[in-house]
């Protein structure tokens, strides 16, 4: 089994394994805005570049849960409802990894920033249609985090 079948593990583990994440397909991003102003400004981000924030989850209690510290740390889920729409139908597939989950935490004054590449995706599935997909979204997700620098 590959590490793409356990999204849920891979991002409550990805601040234990910052250079083996980027290695295993986690585009990053660190910035100097404090938490808050960083998640607003990543919503800002997403949305102007034709995106849909869907939700927006916490996710710091069950982190320390599992022992780490850490007062800030959301989830942000987003993406174009027809195009998650439709491949849902024709690539049932992807169904776990839609709509695009980005992570933001805390470290310090910073905020950092997680997302799976989405390339990683179209490794997996031999569709041309979905390569162009996935290479618009993996193009979208650079300029988000250009934004967030």
């Amino acid at each position: 089994m590959t590490w793409l079948r356990f999204p849920a593990l891979l991002v409550a583990l990805f601040p234990l394994s910052f250079s083996l994440a980027h290695a295993e397909g986690i585009l990053m991003a660190r910035t100097t805005m404090e938490f808050e102003t960083a998640l607003e400004v990543l919503q800002r981000s997403i949305e102007e570049h034709g995106y849909t924030v869907a939700h927006v989850q916490r996710c710091d209690g069950g982190m320390r849960g599992m022992g780490y510290e850490t007062d800030n740390y959301k989830t942000v889920f987003f993406g174009k409802y027809d195009e998650i729409t439709y491949l849902s139908k024709k690539h049932p597939e992807l169904i776990p990894y839609l709509p695009l989950k980005i992570a933001i935490y805390a470290e310090g004054e910073e905020s950092i920033l997680a997302i799976l590449n989405p390339i990683v995706l179209g490794e997996f599935i031999p569709d041309t249609d979905l390569q162009i997909q996935l290479q618009r979204w993996y193009s979208d997700i650079k300029s988000v985090l250009a934004d967030m620098r």
